[in-house]
């Protein structure tokens, strides 16, 4: 049996968009008179937004820590959980922890608890956005907004692929570009041409085709 498409909202950020939020967290961390020795971005989602702050607060050392909790779109895979924690001697450096937004929260949680391990004399935090009802609050974020589903210009093809994916159980004809289009904007409200939903329709189906076999 097939069950039906859940219908959540999403919104398509664009790089502008993007860069205007980051230049505002940037804005905040400075006027807090913080000034971080190390930017830590959390893999995949802080990556974009650790490597922006860096240029906009003079910050040279910049590492990553790798976090996975989401796994399709808007689907959280299990508990979220470090994947390639690292050893790096923090003794005495202040540091900036950074994620694309807080939504459960919890990614960035076990990333803080991580990292006060090291002996780092402070540790802040940063995101692009904290949605309301958190469980971890940032010290510095943009905007702060009610549950959606970002969709980042980092990850636009990701996502799009997996909303595609959902909503070809929907139509008669699992290729038909104009049906995909409004489905995608009647079931998570995201408006892209056709040429588009073209393009993603063959990213899926190279994607499929790099997948292993099931033995």
């Amino acid at each position: 049996m097939v069950l039906p498409v859940e219908k959540f909202e999403c919104e398509v950020m664009s790089w502008e968009h993007f860069y205007r939020l980051a230049k505002e967290v940037a804005n905040k961390i400075k006027s807090s008179g913080y000034v971080p020795d190390m930017v830590i971005g959390l893999a995949r989602g802080g990556w974009c937004l650790a490597r922006v702050l860096c240029d906009f607060i003079g910050v040279k050392d910049l590492v990553s820590l790798k976090v996975e909790h989401w796994g399709i779109t808007a689907t959280p895979d299990g508990k979220a959980k470090l994947k390639y924690p690292f050893n790096i001697d923090l003794t005495g450096k202040k540091v900036l922890v950074v994620d694309d937004i807080t939504d459960t929260g919890e990614s960035m949680r076990i990333s803080v608890d991580y990292v006060k391990t090291l002996n780092p004399s402070e540790v802040r935090t940063a995101a692009l956005r904290h949605i309301e009802g958190s469980k971890f609050k940032p010290d510095y974020y943009a905007e702060k907004i009610t549950w959606r589903w970002v969709i980042f210009p980092w990850n636009f093809v990701e996502d799009l692929c997996n909303l595609v994916e959902k909503v070809q159980s929907e139509v008669d004809k699992p290729s038909d570009t104009k049906l995909l289009k409004a489905k995608l904007k009647e079931y998570f409200k995201v408006d892209v041409d056709e040429e588009t939903v073209r393009e993603i329709l063959a990213e899926v189906d190279r994607r499929k085709k790099l997948k292993p076999a099931r033995p």
